[in-house]
């Protein structure tokens, strides 16, 4: 052979090493559900604070390096519990609300000081065994499966498609760097001539619904490609239909993330809670995410514009300021519990955001006040996340974030769905993040008490543009909604308007009359409606009085506007979503 006798070159020594390692934390990670192994560990960062002081003063108070703080805070973290990991969910059957509050605070100093050490690149050698530890659902090495909108195509194994182009690239994972490096390095290389595009995750039964956006997108002439992302859960027969219907020249992708998750924790992730698969396992740098039932009047490219995105990287968008209180006493005191400890405030810079926004009296931002509203007033809606924009190769470490939080047993019972979960993952996590300034507000037609009754939850600007808005475009997004609704609690009215239950079922089924906005003054008039009105409890009414709210009438040109974009909506599939069978 020609390449007997030689000394093998370095790429191929390093390469053979690479395997090596993968192996032997492939082989580890069974090991992961071993009871031996802990998640709640003796608190590491207050041994440190008063260690280290001491260190410092031997040293005539001369500031410790990073390699020092970070190398002595991982060292003693393995001294204290070997098998240390993230478990979000440890003996979750059994533990108190008590016991789950300090194992996230515990995780989340964790995650932070990794992500303080790694960006000083002060991280300690065995990099792919810390990061089994700090992601635990995560498979270190494994990649998505891609499969092209049309079907035709099937990339796995590190083999990666160039958005928008016809051609892949082979990644190698580098078992010498963290897999933050790694994967912000994949999605870098992936998304070279499209860093920015649209992200989605839906169940089969929504199908419909992200065929109707699809069509609406290419009716609006949409360039940017998208990717459906899931975790094996979506069916041939719904990728089919989504390609069958999928407008020529639409670039859009499968991706099947299952391959990166760990068996152990990969059922945590259902319904909203793959929307975290979606945002962190896309291979765009820069993402809107939308929901399928989501409708946008503005470009999605134009977010990336907006100046909320350009000065954070981040735009989320206000919930109905519901005056809904949490049902759980300790939602709030966790929460605030998870902020940076006084290890990291001390030795890495970290701020405690909440107690400083806490303390503000005067000129708050709209996340200051946010903030106020959780920890003070205890309102439990602030965010939908039907759409969101993240710069995410800025961000990962946040979205990452979400995860614990969201995920965790008895935290994740505090918030409706994933909402929440957005923002205070980026709050807890020291990343900087904006809400677009407008108030949420109701859609439709102003009836004689100034008021608008809707599932559609509306988006404008500061200056009464409609941005977006989600619930589709029927007056029920239920096909069988009237089913229920004809004999539920608001039958009088149904019955006294509508002669039979099909005239009834004909009017849910229509195109919504939009022309209006009303952006209510929920400390003067609250939001109405909900669990006992129509359309299963998914209306909702927003009212003005004099001086108090506001009333928007959209103009002509974009009233005809939403005429069109709803046509094209209630034409894209005769196939329609239902309540009871989904």
């Amino acid at each position: 052979m020609a390449l007997m006798g030689r000394k093998p070159s370095r790429r191929i020594v390093a390469a053979i090493v690479a395997v090596g390692l993968l192996w032997m934390i492939r082989t580890m990670l069974p090991g992961l559900n071993k009871p031996s192994r802990k998640s709640l560990t003796r608190d590491i960062g207050a041994q440190l604070v008063s260690e280290l002081s001491a260190r410092a003063e031997n040293k005539n108070n001369e500031a410790l390096v990073p390699d020092e703080t970070c190398g002595a805070y991982f060292a003693a973290l393995k001294a204290a519990e070997p098998l240390w990991w993230n478990n979000y969910r440890e003996n979750s059957e059994s533990f108190s609300d008590e016991y789950e509050a300090e194992n996230l605070r515990l995780i989340l100093e964790r995650v932070r000081v990794y992500e303080t050490c790694l960006a000083q690149n002060a991280l300690p050698a065995q990099i792919a065994d810390l990061d089994a530890r700090m992601f635990p659902f995560i498979r270190l090495g494994e990649f998505p499966t891609f499969t092209s909108g049309d079907l035709q195509k099937h990339y796995d194994g590190g083999n990666v498609p160039l958005m928008g182009q016809r051609d892949t690239f082979k990644f190698r994972y580098d078992c010498e760097q963290s897999w933050l490096t790694n994967w912000n390095r994949l999605c870098l290389k992936s998304s070279a001539a499209n860093s920015r595009g649209i992200v989605m995750s839906f169940p089969d039964s929504h199908v419909s619904l992200a065929i109707r956006l699809i069509k609406v997108l290419a009716h609006q002439q949409n360039l940017l490609p998208i990717q459906v992302v899931h975790k094996g859960d979506l069916s041939l027969e719904s990728q089919k239909q989504i390609s069958e219907a999928l407008p020529q020249g639409q670039h859009l992708w499968f991706v099947d993330v299952s391959p990166m998750l760990h068996k152990t924790f990969i059922s945590d992730f259902h319904t909203y809670r793959n929307k975290w698969l979606a945002t962190i396992f896309s291979t765009f740098t820069e993402i809107v995410f939308i929901d399928a039932d989501a409708i946008s009047l503005l470009p999605m490219k134009n977010y990336f514009d907006l100046p909320e995105y350009k000065e954070s990287g981040t735009l989320f968008f206000k919930d109905r300021a519901f005056a809904h209180k949490f049902d759980f006493p300790y939602c709030v005191p966790a929460w605030k519990s998870l902020q940076p400890t006084s290890f990291e405030t001390k030795y890495l810079g970290r701020k405690r955001t909440i107690d400083i926004s806490l303390m503000l009296s005067s000129n708050p931002t709209t996340e200051q006040i946010i903030i106020q509203t959780l920890f003070v007033g205890h309102q439990r809606h602030h965010m939908d996340s039907g759409l969101l924009v993240v710069h995410k190769s800025k961000h990962l470490m946040a979205l990452l974030t979400g995860i614990f939080i969201n995920l965790a047993p008895n935290l994740s019972k505090c918030t409706h769905g994933d909402k929440e979960s957005f923002w205070l993952a980026f709050l807890l996590s020291g990343h900087d993040y904006k809400f677009h300034p407008t108030i949420a507000s109701a859609l439709g037609k102003v009836n004689e008490y100034n008021e608008i009754c809707s599932v559609q939850l509306g988006h404008t600007t500061t200056t009464g543009n409609l941005l977006w808005f989600n619930s589709g475009f029927r007056v029920c997004k239920f096909s069988d909604g009237i089913d229920y609704d004809w004999d539920g609690y608001k039958k009088d009215e149904l019955h006294d308007k509508y002669s039979s239950i099909d005239d009834a079922r004909e009017y849910y089924q229509s195109m919504i009359k939009i022309d209006s906005a009303i952006l209510p003054d929920v400390f003067v008039n609250p939001w109405g409606g909900g669990f006992t009105d129509l359309c299963i409890g998914y209306t909702y009414c927003a009212r003005v009085t004099e001086n108090d709210g506001q009333i928007v009438k959209f103009s002509e040109e974009e009233v005809d506007r939403l005429q069109e974009i709803g046509s094209v909506w209630m034409k894209a599939t005769d196939v329609e979503l239902t309540y009871f069978n989904t």
